[in-house]
């Protein structure tokens, strides 16, 4: 196992059995700022100096800039090369020249790219298409478990709440989409006026913020709660007396950089606790929402469709319900173990069963 210096002692006390490999931390690196240039170059002199032995196989767990480190020490150890790609970390580096070649060149050299989700891989294959051309794209969806932290018993007996409250987790950002989740909210408000929304996530101030808080006062929002980040205990409660979840990220924009959701682990999160959810069919989202059954998954920019599956899931307790369970049962079959189980006949097929 090769970690940052600094996650050393932990990664030794979490897995005892295991030899650990310190390397100077890459979040954040890249080759394209003089800082990240210089991180990247240590670990490129200490992979070069060191002697690995017993290696057959190298799994990099983030795309880039992790999986130049591992593209440098599955050359050295002459083995083949696995990569994890996670949602926007997987795409972005096309605008950022030389990291696109470079980036481009590690994922060419690789046995297998495993993107976690459907939406990862369709993106990287429109950006990194040629470099991918004689690679092996599988992806491997992610894992949770939530489902442990709710008593199943709790979660499928859940009652229909006083007030039918409306809940999204996750930092307030152009790309997790609080704008449009709130222009939706606000038809509800006319459709239902005791409704209520609580938004839960890190807040910073600036342009964003500032622009949800004007759609607010516009369109004369009542009844929304920007709770910031709360303590496990506190968010807990919210699951609880939600009635509805619903999140719905947006492909935007952000300088250079495309940003988008690579998976959406917080609905299967919502999911441990019986609740329906909204999403929007972009990214990964749609392998973590089961459209129909788990919940609704609209167009990015649908409000009036947003707003109508949210009128039509805190209106009918018994479709909330059943949807909410499905959610439930979904939560537990995408489990760690099961990625666990096909990332390791990932390695099988890579190295061939016999030599495996």
């Amino acid at each position: 196992m090769f970690v940052a210096s600094a996650d050393l002692l932990e990664a030794r006390t979490l897995f005892p059995g295991c030899q650990v490999y310190p390397l100077p931390a890459t979040q954040g690196a890249a080759l394209s700022n003089l800082r990240g240039f210089g991180r990247l170059m240590g670990c490129f002199r200490q992979v070069a100096s060191s002697r690995y032995t017993g290696i057959d196989l190298v799994h990099s767990l983030e795309a880039y800039p992790t999986g130049l480190i591992g593209h440098w020490l599955a050359r050295r150890c002459r083995c083949p090369h696995v990569i994890t790609a996670h949602g926007t970390y997987g795409v972005i580096w096309k605008d950022y020249w030389p990291d696109r070649l470079v980036y481009s060149r590690v994922l060419r050299g690789s046995s297998l790219v495993c993107p976690v989700s459907h939406g990862t891989a369709a993106l990287m294959q429109g950006a990194f298409g040629a470099a991918l051309a004689g690679v092996q794209v599988r992806p491997i969806l992610n894992g949770n478990d939530y489902h442990r932290k709710v008593r199943r018993d709790v979660a499928l007996r859940r009652e229909k709440s006083d007030v039918p409250t409306l809940l999204t987790v996750g930092e307030v950002k152009p790309r997790k989409g609080q704008h449009v989740s709130l222009a939706a909210f606000s038809q509800v408000k006319a459709r239902l006026p005791r409704a209520r929304y609580w938004i839960v996530g890190r807040i910073q101030p600036g342009e964003y913020l500032s622009r949800l808080q004007d759609l607010i006062a516009k369109q004369r929002i009542e009844d929304v709660q920007f709770l910031g980040v709360v303590p496990d205990n506190l968010l807990d409660m919210y699951y609880r007396r939600a009635s509805v979840f619903a999140l719905t990220p947006q492909p935007s924009q952000e300088g250079a950089r495309l940003q988008f959701e690579g998976f959406g682990l917080v609905y299967l999160e919502a999911g441990a606790y019986g609740l329906p959810v909204i999403g929007t069919a972009t990214g990964g989202v749609p392998d973590a929402v089961k459209n129909g059954e788990t919940g609704f998954l609209l167009g990015p920019d649908d409000v009036k469709g947003i707003a109508d599956a949210m009128l039509a899931l805190l209106d009918d307790a018994d479709l909330a319900r059943r949807m909410g369970a499905a959610n439930r049962r979904w939560a537990e079959t995408l489990t760690w173990e099961r990625t666990a189980a096909e990332q390791h006949q990932a390695y099988l097929d890579v190295l061939g069963h016999k030599r495996a």
